[in-house]
């Protein structure tokens, strides 16, 4: 299956670093820096990869690129994601990205994709993506499910960066300042950004950590799938230092994006800060921590309450070690890379567009522990219910 992976930033490299170990597949890749293509091609160690250097916002210039692949996958910006969807459809090709700017947009082309007999495989990275699939596991073992909590408790300490982001520092700050959704009793219900602070119990070895309410997939796509589900939200593990931080920043104006003035330049204060912010994958090797998510999914079972929790965690130290990067771009870019491996090999039954919790959840940790992602579980139980 000819592949074509667009972006290779830390999770596209990670991609693509599984991608050339299958021989069922080969492997395109497509980046705007060609200094950053070779880089990677040359951590492939010889193995055989096609690049082509352009503008990917300008990729249905380069349709018979496309045309001669059956795959692509879009590890750059989910602002992409609408416009490489119509483009994959238009000239017959399976795809797959990692996050979207607005799900509820994706889903609705369903039926397009469904007449073509294609798969369009969306929200499939660490959260959302890996997030979702342990939410299934989870509701596997129950006879209902009640609520869905994905909390994500990643964090870095670094003697060299005073802030870093672990991936896309552009998709990052979207989500901060983007209005929370949490789905609650049959509709969602809209928060303010950076809200609803909790202190939380992650297991070991990430321990309890801050979270916030963020603005993510899972709320959207979860309650479809788990039509008793009452709750579901998103918290994201954030310091509540680095949280008034980019409050200050914010109220200053170092996040907007028009242009200003300066001397005799117009230039926007945004751009000048994600310029400033070390791209993830030149971060690697060079900070502590872990990347971990834990998605805690409550039901019944014989009329015992109970909640099942399905986590998993790897430190950066261990992922610089082992991969070369940092340990949530290796969390990110391993599910994306499997599940292609899984179609490949006729693994993912249907076509139209397939959201992670529509995946054989047992596959998928199956093949993620293949790749050294490991997967915990964990039960508590509450008293029986009232008859």
């Amino acid at each position: 299956m000819k592949t074509l992976l667009l972006g290779v930033g830390s999770v596209g490299e990670v991609i693509a670093s599984h991608l050339v170990e299958d021989n069922r597949l080969s492997l395109s890749i497509l980046d705007v820096d060609e200094e950053r293509l070779k880089t990677v091609k040359r951590k492939l160690r010889g193995k055989k990869v096609n690049t082509y250097v352009m503008d990917i916002f300008e990729a249905s210039n380069h349709q018979e690129t496309l045309k001669e692949h059956d795959i692509l996958i879009n590890a750059a910006t989910p602002s992409l994601n609408l416009k490489l969807m119509d483009l994959c459809l238009k000239h017959g090709l399976h795809y797959i990205d990692l996050a979207s700017d607005d799900v509820r947009k994706q889903l609705p082309k369903n039926r397009q994709w469904r007449e073509k007999q294609l798969k369009a495989l969306i929200c499939l990275g660490e959260d959302p993506g890996l997030s979702n699939i342990y939410a299934k596991y989870a509701a596997e073992s129950l006879e209902n499910v009640i609520s869905i909590k994905v909390r994500d408790g990643e964090f870095s300490i670094s003697k060299k960066y005073h802030m870093v982001s672990l991936f896309s520092p552009q998709v990052f700050f979207q989500e901060l300042f983007n209005p929370p959704y949490i789905f609650m009793n049959g509709r969602h219900r809209r928060l303010k950004p950076l809200s609803s602070r909790e202190v939380y119990d992650f297991p070991e070895p990430i321990n309890r950590q801050v979270v916030y309410t963020l603005n993510h997939e899972e709320v959207f796509t979860l309650p479809r799938y788990f039509k008793s589900v009452k709750y579901v939200d998103f918290k994201l593990n954030l310091s509540d230092d680095f949280v008034q931080t980019i409050k200050v920043l914010r109220r200053l104006g170092f996040l907007r994006a028009k242009k200003i003035r300066v001397g005799k330049s117009m230039i926007s204060p945004r751009d000048v800060f994600f310029t400033l912010i070390p791209k993830p994958h030149d971060i690697a090797g060079m900070i502590e921590g872990y990347a971990g998510i834990a998605v805690e999914v409550s039901g019944h079972v014989k009329g015992v309450q109970k909640t099942i929790t399905v986590y998993t965690y790897l430190s950066h130290g261990e992922a610089y070690r082992r991969f070369g990067t940092n340990a949530t771009a290796y969390l990110t870019g391993t599910v994306p890379a499997v599940v292609t491996s899984m179609i490949a090999r006729d693994m993912v039954e249907g076509n139209g567009v397939i959201t992670p919790e529509e995946l054989d959840a047992e596959s998928v940790i199956r093949a993620v522990g293949e790749k050294q992602i490991k997967t915990y579980v964990k039960t508590s139980e509450k008293a029986s219910l009232t008859k």
